[in-house]
């Protein structure tokens, strides 16, 4: 599961900008998705648990931090958010040398990375199942609460 994890949370992009549009916060926010989320929010971030901030910066660009284990955690940025449907939204990233566009879907309160594709059209997560191995991608819960804080 480990390595599923990492695939899942180390989206990273070589798009042509990483300028976030007005809109991208109130997408993310409507979505649900901004703020703290964990597999389980009651412990703390680890390997199998990892943690994603989802967090607008002073300037409005919107980033996305992985806090796993230190060889994997890192600050991403993020644009282009848009809706695909009622429950799933997408967005481009950018952060450890190539391009991705993420779907994310939101099931029961909860959000699965969807799809994943770098830009050279390699698909590394497709109906919600890691290519690689065909596992499920996990679910993550919105965090409330003193942890979440100390996150950000």
């Amino acid at each position: 599961m480990g390595r599923s994890i990492v695939l899942l949370c180390a989206g990273a992009l070589g798009l042509a900008s990483s300028e976030a549009k007005a809109g991208d916060v109130d997408v993310i926010r409507g979505f649900g998705m901004l703020g703290v989320l964990a597999l389980t929010c009651s412990e703390p971030p680890s390997t199998q648990n990892p943690y994603v901030t989802y967090a607008a910066t002073a300037d409005g660009k919107l980033t996305r931090t992985l806090k796993m284990k230190p060889d994997l955690d890192g600050t991403f940025s993020m644009w282009n958010l848009r809706m695909a449907g009622p429950d799933l939204l997408q967005y481009d990233e950018e952060g450890r040398g190539s391009g991705v566009t993420v779907s994310m879907a939101r099931i029961n309160g909860k959000f699965r990375s969807w799809r994943s594709v770098q830009t050279d059209g390699k698909v590394l997560i497709a109906d919600g199942k890691f290519t690689s191995s065909g596992k499920e991608t996990p679910a993550f819960e919105p965090c409330l609460g003193p942890r979440s804080a100390s996150l950000h």
